[in-house]
């Protein structure tokens, strides 16, 4: 009896044993799987691509003429990306979307802009945005192993799955070391010139003009409840958002669903309760403070004041300033 008892406990450990190291097997599986899938692509595809020591593969590579990508760049990049089936998972291409049925007036496209030295972009993207100069272009193959983030703040990276390799096609459009002072602010100073007679600031990367006064005596008061008219674009004249029924159906993003009503807001004394209070951004806050019942104004305005690096997916791109027409509508 003793005897069968050893034996049923040595069976068992050896079943344990055997199920922990068939586990670790299979959990390593999936990294070796995916890789030897993408060598044999790779080797029948495009077996002139270079490998690099982490895993990269460059199928195409032209590395421009114009600046150099630092480790600090940012970076201005039209992008394609594909299953190794050549399924397309996500692009800005907009003549791409177009031919794919999937434009929408919606959706932002052109280019996006990227830090390149903040963990959040692929390992595999990364590494080769560091290696192009601007107006280069590549197309790069890598496993899930290289599509890992350490920070998520861009919504291409933190919403493609990365269980399968995938296929960057990229070009360099541009790069900039200070995205403010470089991009931005002289965007903003164009703009300003190009219609606004060329007015000065209120405060470092804030305009703000009123297009309609009213007399002193129509000021609001805190806490006062009042109704916001507003059309959102960006500087290119793309209009994103508004809470106007027919100019969301002029610019084609009418949505049935909304109600088009005037936006109700608690007017606050300062611009953190502002926002806070009524879950809007600062440049649109800092503007309707510097109203009264019954005025209208433009306010334009830096992306620290808006949505800054992440952008507002799918229509607001990273490091994107913005410009809002606003109306406080008059007292009741």
């Amino acid at each position: 009896m003793l005897r069968y008892r050893l034996l049923l406990l040595a069976l068992a450990i050896v079943t344990l044993l055997t199920f922990a190291s068939c586990a670790k097997e299979v959990g390593e599986a999936n990294e070796v799987v995916q890789a030897r899938v993408l060598d044999s692509w790779i080797n029948i595809k495009h077996p002139s691509s270079e490998k690099t020591s982490s895993g990269l593969y460059i199928i195409n590579f032209s590395d421009g003429t114009g600046r150099n990508v630092t480790d600090s760049s940012y970076v201005f990049v039209k992008y394609t990306v594909k299953e190794l089936s050549g399924n397309i998972l996500a692009t800005n291409d907009q003549a791409l979307s177009e031919q794919l049925g999937e434009f929408s007036h919606s959706r932002h496209y052109g280019y996006n802009i990227w830090r390149v030295d903040q963990e959040a972009l692929y390992a595999g993207v990364e590494e080769i945005l560091k290696r192009m100069k601007v107006g280069g272009r590549a197309t790069i193959a890598f496993t899930p192993e290289l599509a890992t983030l350490s920070v998520s703040i861009y919504s291409l990276f933190s919403s493609l799955e990365g269980t399968a390799p995938l296929i960057f096609e990229l070009e360099l459009v541009d790069c900039v070391e200070d995205i403010y002072a470089d991009y931005e602010e002289p965007m903003l100073r164009l703009y300003s010139e190009k219609h606004w007679g060329g007015v000065d600031t209120i405060k470092r990367g804030f305009y703000f003009v009123k297009t309609k006064e009213v007399p002193v005596e129509d000021s609001i008061a805190t806490e006062a409840q009042i109704k916001i008219r507003y059309i959102g674009y960006m500087l290119d004249g793309i209009v994103f958002d508004t809470n106007i029924r027919d100019t969301a159906k002029r610019y084609r993003i009418y949505e049935s669903k909304k109600s088009y009503e005037a936006m109700d807001i608690t007017f606050k004394d300062n611009i953190a309760d502002f926002k806070q209070s009524n879950s809007i951004i600062e440049g649109f806050a800092d503007a309707i403070m510097r109203m009264r019942y019954g005025e209208k104004a433009v306010a334009f305005f830096w992306s620290q004041s808006g949505y800054g690096a992440t952008g507002s997916s799918p229509s607001i791109p990273e490091y994107t300033p913005l410009c809002f027409e606003i109306e406080v509508e008059r007292k009741n």
